[in-house]
């Protein structure tokens, strides 16, 4: 049975691969800094991979940075004629761990004819995902650049590597921070949640919430939520 409805689809921070079998289409989608309509009834076949933070700097030639709140065609990023190949060898098979299997197989060829031509991840920028990882209430990137690194260099660094700067980073890992909260309770004190999620106050909330999902935190408490990021609208 097809699925019906529109989602609205909040930022999470990640790189997505999705693979959309029915159509014939495959895209790599970047770190988004506002949500997404999904239209259900559209995607009744597809597969999708979620990268690490930082993790698909070994995969795409581009920087990063360039993929931000766009999807672009597999076929533009990796060799010529890879989507339909990969896409071809998915549907040649309805068993999900086979296709599964294929996607992992793809990926790592990927990595190691790729990789040899990628240099690796500054550990400056592995340090400070971590750090931003294990403290997504941080409020500014002090903590992390006063090791050493200049600010201008460490900025242009974490974007070319993770997707977005390090301070809309920091914000967007606040705001899933807050989401994964608020998803988990029935009730909220708004005010205790504003300030031990690193916002300034209630109203500093409020307005981060708006920015990265169009709506406010109450709405989103009371809403239809089929998954965890996804908002059911329509």
């Amino acid at each position: 049975m097809p699925l019906k409805g529109r989602d609205r689809v909040l930022p999470d921070g990640r790189f997505h691969l999705m693979l959309n079998l029915e159509a014939g289409v495959a895209a790599v989608a970047g770190l988004r800094s506002h949500h997404v309509v999904v239209d259900a009834a559209q995607v009744s076949s597809v597969m999708g991979v979620v990268f690490r933070p930082g993790a698909a700097r070994g995969f795409f030639a581009p920087p990063a940075l360039d993929f931000r709140d766009r999807a672009v065609r597999l076929n533009l990023v990796w060799d010529r004629g890879s989507e339909a190949q990969l896409l071809d060898r998915l549907r040649e098979t309805d068993a999900a761990d086979t296709r599964l299997c294929i996607v992992e197989t793809a990926l790592i060829e990927r990595m190691q004819k790729f990789g040899r031509q990628q240099l690796p991840i500054h550990p400056g920028v592995h340090y400070a995902l971590h750090a931003f990882a294990n403290a997504p209430d941080i409020r500014t990137v002090a903590d992390v650049s006063e090791v050493g690194w200049s600010r201008r260099w460490f900025t242009q660094a974490f974007a070319e590597n993770v997707g977005m700067t390090p301070k809309r980073y920091c914000r967007l890992l606040r705001f899933q921070n807050v989401v994964r909260q608020i998803a988990a309770q029935e009730s909220v004190n708004w005010a205790e949640l504003a300030l031990t999620g690193g916002f300034c106050d209630q109203a500093h909330l409020v307005h981060e919430f708006r920015a990265f999902s169009g709506f406010s935190p109450e709405f989103f408490l009371t809403s239809d939520r089929p998954y965890p990021n996804h908002v059911r609208i329509g």
